[in-house]
């Protein structure tokens, strides 16, 4: 998917269809905004393209029973799908399954992949260690003090995993064997910290 942003407005337009080859086929699956459907209609009309499969519109029905309005219609060649991908029976399965799948992996290893507000990470579980997760607030000194709190503490880190977004740092401690309780309460003091967990 191409992100929604001003310069993907209007990406297929007049100019850039006259550069297409005669018959091309033009399918957006994408964004609404990205094809000038103004364009893409006289284009077919013109016989410069040949056709066109549109799943995504600048404006969508938002509810049964609203009517879609788009200067495609009626035109031979064009196939109109009013963003139902996602809606069909198998694709809400395998966004059950994923959803699923990927929930258990942050459970079982502390995997984020595929995450929106956590910076993704992805592991596989470390035989002979413990380890830890720690979301906190991007701000510098963060990982120091958790450094320094194991030190002190005799815990030696055996795999340390950081990403961050602007806003939010995640870190994956994998050390050498269990934390004490007051260890773990001092992990939660760290300047900036949302969220400690014993993963195992």
């Amino acid at each position: 998917h191409t992100p929604s942003v001003p310069e993907m407005q209007h990406f297929i337009n007049r100019e850039s269809l006259e550069q297409c080859k005669p018959g091309v086929i033009i399918i957006n699956y994408a964004r609404g905004e990205m094809v000038d459907l103004e364009a893409l209609r006289e284009a077919i009309l013109n016989k410069k393209v040949g056709g066109a499969a549109i799943d995504v519109f600048p404006t969508e029905p938002e509810k049964n029973g609203d009517q879609l309005k788009t200067p495609l219609q009626g035109l031979d060649n064009v196939l109109l799908t009013p963003h139902i991908g996602g809606s069909t029976e198998e694709a809400q399965v395998n966004i059950g399954i994923d959803v699923s799948d990927k929930l258990i992996s942050f459970i079982e290893t502390g995997n984020t992949q595929g995450s929106l507000t956590i910076p993704a990470l992805t592991l596989t579980m470390q035989e002979n260690a413990h380890r830890i997760l720690h979301i906190h607030r991007n701000i510098p000194g963060v990982l120091s003090e958790i450094n320094t709190t194991l030190a002190r503490n005799g815990i030696n880190i055996l795999g340390q995993y950081l990403r961050t977004n602007e806003s939010v740092g995640y870190v994956v401690l994998d050390i050498s064997e269990a934390i004490a309780s007051s260890a773990f309460d001092l992990l939660k003091e760290v300047k900036g910290t949302i969220r400690v967990r014993i993963l195992y």
